[in-house]
C-alpha cells in the first residue's frame, strides 16, 4: 500500500468512528508500527517491506470497525456464513473483515483506494481477520496472496491491540529484546497496566508461532 491508500483507509474507518474511537485506533497503530520496526531491526522480518508497514497501519485504523452498528448492518448476509462458529470475542473482527471487503468491492470504495492491488487487498483483509481470530484460515471467495506476511502482521496487531484493550492509553513505549530462543517485549507505562500486559501476553500466541520464538511481555512502570 502507499500513503494515499493508508489515508483512504483511515477516511473509511472514520465513517465507523474506528469502531472504538480514533484515540484507540491511533494508539494501536503507534504500538504496532513500533513493534514492526524493532522486529525488523532485530532481523526477524527479513521479507517485510515499507509497503507491509503501511498495510499494518491501515489495518490498525480499521481493525475494530466491526464494533460499529453500521458495519454490522453492512456486513449483512456475508457475515452469517463467516460467523456461524465464531466465539463472541471474535465476532467484531470477523464483522470488520466482512464490512471492509464489502466496501472494497462496491462503488462506495474511497477514491484513494481505487485501484487497490489484489495482493494489498488480501494482506489488509487477512491481517484484520487473523488478528481477531488468532488462527490463520482462508475464506472462500477471498484469495489469500501472502500467508506468511499476513500472519506476522496479524500477530503484531493482536499484541498491540491487547496493550490498549481497556482504552486507558497507559502504554508509553515498547522495547524489544531478543535472545536465541526467546523474545521479550518491555512495556513502559504511565500508570499500572497489568490488565493490558496480561491481555497482550494472551494474544501473543500467533506472533510467537510465526517467529518461532517464545515471547514474554513485561511491564516496566515509569516513576
Amino acid at each position: 500500500m502507499n500513503d494515499s491508500q493508508v489515508r483512504a483507509v483511515e477516511t473509511l474507518a472514520e465513517e465507523y468512528d474506528y469502531g472504538r474511537g480514533r484515540l484507540h485506533a491511533h494508539k494501536v497503530a503507534d504500538l504496532s508500527t513500533s513493534l514492526f520496526d524493532q522486529l525488523q531491526w532485530h532481523g526477524l522480518l527479513p521479507d517485510s517491506s515499507l509497503d507491509d508497514r503501511r498495510t499494518l497501519t491501515a489495518a490498525s485504523y480499521c481493525h475494530n470497525i466491526g464494533m460499529s452498528p453500521r458495519a454490522q448492518q453492512e456486513a449483512g448476509a456475508t457475515s452469517t456464513r463467516l460467523t456461524e462458529t465464531v466465539e463472541a470475542g471474535q465476532y467484531a473482527g470477523v464483522t470488520a473483515f466482512d464490512a471492509l471487503r464489502t466496501r472494497l468491492s462496491s462503488p462506495l470504495v474511497p477514491p484513494g483506494l481505487n485501484p487497490l492491488s489484489a495482493d494489498d487487498r488480501s494482506l489488509l483483509l487477512y491481517t484484520m481477520l487473523w488478528q481477531a481470530w488468532g488462527t490463520p484460515y482462508a475464506v472462500d471467495g477471498e484469495p489469500l496472496a501472502n500467508r506468511s506476511t499476513s500472519q506476522v502482521l496479524a500477530g503484531i496487531l493482536r499484541v498491540a491491540d491487547g496493550l490498549d484493550w481497556r482504552l486507558r492509553m497507559r502504554v508509553r513505549q515498547l522495547q524489544v529484546q531478543k535472545a536465541s530462543a526467546w523474545l521479550r517485549i518491555l512495556v513502559r507505562t504511565l500508570a499500572p497496566a497489568s490488565e493490558e500486559v496480561t491481555e497482550a501476553q494472551k494474544r501473543s500466541d500467533l506472533l510467537a508461532e510465526t517467529l518461532g520464538l517464545r515471547l514474554f511481555i513485561q511491564e516496566v512502570l515509569d516513576e
